[in-house]
């Protein structure tokens, strides 16, 4: 009996510090994972704020440039700080890209960061080449108001930075982060550089009804085949559309993409590439654009309806083309290194939200009849049939891409009724002669 209890008591006892041995061993390892889940935590939020805090300095800096050229008066002065601003706005435009907002909301700030970056290099343009300048100042004072409204909103942002705060705690519901207090209802300038309706938006974000949700390893799977791109999801977006934040490396550049949690389409891709010297010229950037956004995943219908090339880098902006009528509310934007080609960047926000089937009117205007329905001064030099988005809705009209005295006009004519629908003037005439 005595050795059996000595047996039994040796048995418990070893029972007893091996559960204590993987007690301690599990303890550690939990600690060792907290640990590790702490620092990713600290990672992402030093990275979040980081790029409010230098969204904000880069703004300022534009800010500030920008009240010297509305009083400067020297022809090198103003050449020098536009190009200070190309670079604050669009060093500021790549910040506000890795923030976690949303995308459809928020759109607008980083698409007039990038607009400023090249209204400044078209204004550069036109002082080298001894242009009519005064189209360029007329909006300098719009920009400059809404710079500082912008500039405002990150201050109120960095502000609430410091002690317990953290951006990645006050993400809501939505999986947004909000940008200074209420909501950021800045009114951009309108400033047309990549096509007409380059800005339409469908809120209800319709091409997603029915669409099956998918996973964030599905949506980093997405990007990796169809971009090649090594990505991680560092975070979500909200709003009318929930997608994944990603962010990675493509060809060893930094790389940034927005993936929709319904459907796994790609909103917005980026590549921090170096720039380079030379130009591949239009039709083989056109080219280049279709087989980038066939690799994307969006409609084999889709064709060049703009060509613009600025400052190294040329943006294509495409759109369907299906039985002869473009689809203005579907476009996709291809951004391009102008020097090779190689791809920097995709907006297809418009064409996730909208891209469907549609019933649409006959066409009761016959296209011989479009001439009549546009101002006599207009010379009108192309015409073809065009869904628009117009209010809520869209609008089946003919497209008369015009002239006059120098300016180029868009003109779109109901064609059901011939009723004048719309008419856009294009700022910059070298980029619309661009027009396709």
């Amino acid at each position: 009996m005595r050795t059996s209890s000595k047996v039994t008591i040796a048995v418990t006892v070893a029972v007893v510090l091996a559960l204590a041995a993987a007690v301690v061993a599990l303890a550690v390892g939990l600690y060792g994972m907290r640990g590790r889940a702490d620092e990713a935590e600290r990672r992402v939020e030093h990275m979040y704020e980081t790029a409010l805090c230098e969204s904000l300095d880069t703004v300022t800096e534009a800010e500030n440039d920008l009240a010297k050229m509305l009083v400067s008066v020297g022809r090198e002065d103003n050449v020098s700080l536009a190009s200070d601003i190309r670079v604050s706005a669009g060093s500021a435009a790549a910040r506000v890209a890795t923030l976690p907002v949303d995308i459809y909301s928020y759109s607008g700030l980083e698409k007039f960061l990038n607009q400023v970056a090249d209204f400044m290099s078209g204004y550069i343009r036109a002082v080298e080449s001894d242009g009519d300048v005064e189209k360029y100042s007329e909006q300098f004072d719009a920009l400059y108001e809404t710079l500082s409204s912008v500039r405002v909103k990150l201050e109120e942002a960095v502000g609430k930075l410091g002690g317990d705060y953290g951006i990645a705690e006050d993400i809501d519901e939505s999986g947004s982060f909000v940008i200074g207090e209420g909501e950021f209802n800045v009114e951009y300038p309108g400033i047309i550089y990549d096509g007409p309706f380059s800005d339409s938006r469908d809120t209800s974000w319709k091409a997603l009804d029915g669409k099956a949700e998918i996973s964030a390893e599905t949506a980093e799977r997405v990007v990796r085949e169809r971009l090649g791109m090594n990505a991680k999801m560092t975070g979500k977006s909200g709003g009318d559309a929930e997608t994944y934040l990603l962010e990675g490396d493509a060809d060893g550049c930094r790389a940034y993409a927005a993936v929709t949690v319904r459907g796994g389409l790609i909103t917005t891709y980026s590549v921090l590439r170096e720039r380079g010297e030379g130009s591949i010229g239009q039709s083989e950037a056109n080219a280049l654009a279709l087989g980038y956004a066939a690799d994307a995943g969006y409609s084999d219908t889709l064709t060049p309806v703009w060509y613009n090339e600025f400052d190294g880098k040329i943006l294509v902006t495409l759109a369907p083309e299906i039985d002869g009528i473009v689809y203005y509310p579907d476009i996709v934007k291809i951004k391009l290194r102008a020097s090779d080609g190689a791809l920097t960047g995709i907006e297809a926000c418009s064409y996730c939200a909208n891209h469907r089937e549609r019933d649409l009117p006959k066409v009761v205007m016959d296209r011989d009849a479009v001439k009549g329905c546009v101002s006599d001064k207009l010379s009108v030099e192309h015409i073809r049939l065009a869904l628009i988005p117009k209010g809520s809705g869209e609008r089946l009209c003919w497209e008369a891409a015009s002239e006059y005295d120098g300016l180029d006009y868009f003109v779109y004519v109901d064609a059901t009724d011939g009723s004048q629908v719309e008419i856009l003037r294009v700022i910059d005439d070298n980029q619309g002669k661009s027009v396709i």
